[in-house]
């Protein structure tokens, strides 16, 4: 099999959405159906192809650097529309607002404890387009986007749950066309809601617009956090019982040698799958600290950080290329030095981003970042483009 060969996308591709046939497939999706059981294949699986893979030691670029969003709030996560050239960008609904429907303006306390949503509609240089509100819905951790038509489709986490630490989780995944000013309540009838894994809960979900496929986070009746990959096409028709690949998520932090007193636990910021692998990010704002062995530990120094960059083989589970015993910084996982200048600094979210629709296969994946003061938060995206193609 050539590499040629490999690159091409199947007919469930980006391409193929922006046809008429993307269209008639949205409009019969869109309603709520009886999920179908998933059934999970082996940790790993053998039904991925081989498939390039992000060098993650390749430049990170400034593509956008410090934009607003809706609202002032950190950004969570954010995907890319490549077919109309949109980039749609989730955080939680700010405090102080009063939306369609409330009688009086509601906290930031609420609106996380609720999971009210703000999405943000971009062009492809940071300034805003439009606009949404979901209430109901979760904590942002991921972004679907599926183009269709001259629009797009969003897929979610829906049906909060609140938690311990204030904030909320969806148990569920939505499906929805973007309507700018629209305020939308996780109960609405024009929702199409999914369980892809019975029992699961905290689901998340992201596109990967090469391949044409849906990746699901989620974790299992046990707690453990695990990933699904399935066909789009069948995702939408909520049919589970194929899934493509199915691993749990690995620990950064097991790898022998990592450094604990200097980098400590980095938080989960967000994932995205392009064919065979999937890609982590991990890290904490400027100034965040640990307690480890009794003390506490400034886990992500100023200027320097703590974020890394991991890529994932779907077909073991396991980190790819492997890093060495003991661990050294400069593989993978791999610590990015991406926008250090800010003054916050957060990484928040994965991208997909094609930037020429006529090679689908030729990818680059955006890192997300939150900066500016409380109250008056910016988003960033810095970007990597070099490719590995299979050997």
């Amino acid at each position: 099999m050539t590499h040629d060969r490999l690159l091409r996308p199947n007919r469930r591709s980006l391409l193929a959405w922006s046809g008429a046939s993307a269209l008639t497939a949205a409009t019969v999706s869109l309603g709520s159906g009886a999920a179908s059981a998933a059934t999970s294949p082996a940790a790993g699986s053998a039904l991925l192809v081989p498939s390039p893979r992000l060098d993650l030691n390749s430049a990170s670029n400034n593509w956008i650097r410090e934009k607003a969003t809706r609202d002032a709030t950190i950004i969570q996560s954010f995907g890319y529309d490549n077919a109309n050239r949109h980039i749609y960008l989730a955080q939680v609904t700010q405090g102080g607002l009063k939306l369609t429907g409330e009688s009086a303006t509601v906290s930031s306390a609420d609106r996380n404890l609720h999971g009210d949503l703000t999405i943000t509609q971009w062009d492809m240089t940071g300034n805003i387009l439009g606009y949404m509100y979901l209430r109901g819905f979760g904590h942002g951790m991921s972004l679907g986007v599926e183009p269709v038509g001259g629009t797009a489709c969003l897929w979610t986490e829906v049906d909060a749950v609140p938690l311990s630490d204030g904030t909320s989780r969806g148990t569920r995944l939505a499906r929805f066309p973007f309507v700018n000013g629209q305020v939308l309540d996780s109960t609405s009838s024009t929702l199409a809601t999914y369980t892809p894994v019975p029992g699961s809960t905290i689901n998340t979900a992201g596109i990967d617009p090469v391949y044409g496929r849906l990746a699901v986070r989620y974790h299992d009746t046990d707690g453990v956090v695990k990933y699904q990959v399935h066909d789009l096409d069948l995702a939408r028709l909520d049919i589970w019982s194929e899934p493509l690949a199915s691993i749990s998520e690995p620990d950064i932090t097991a790898i022998p040698g990592w450094p604990l007193a200097t980098y400590g636990h980095p938080s989960f910021q967000g994932y995205a799958v392009v064919g065979r692998y999937l890609y982590m990010l991990h890290g904490n704002a400027y100034g965040t600290t640990e307690n480890i062995d009794g003390q506490d530990v400034v886990i992500s120094q100023p200027n320097v950080g703590n974020t890394f960059i991991t890529s994932v083989d779907l077909t073991t589970g396991a980190l790819y290329p492997a890093p060495p015993s003991p661990f050294t910084e400069n593989v993978n996982p791999l610590a990015t030095a991406a926008a250090y200048t800010l003054d916050y600094r957060e990484p928040e979210g994965l991208g997909v981003y094609i930037p020429d629709l006529a090679q689908p296969g030729v990818f680059s994946i955006g890192m997300g970042f939150a900066s500016g003061p409380s109250g008056a938060r910016l988003a960033t995206i810095y970007g990597k483009a070099g490719l590995i193609q299979p050997s």
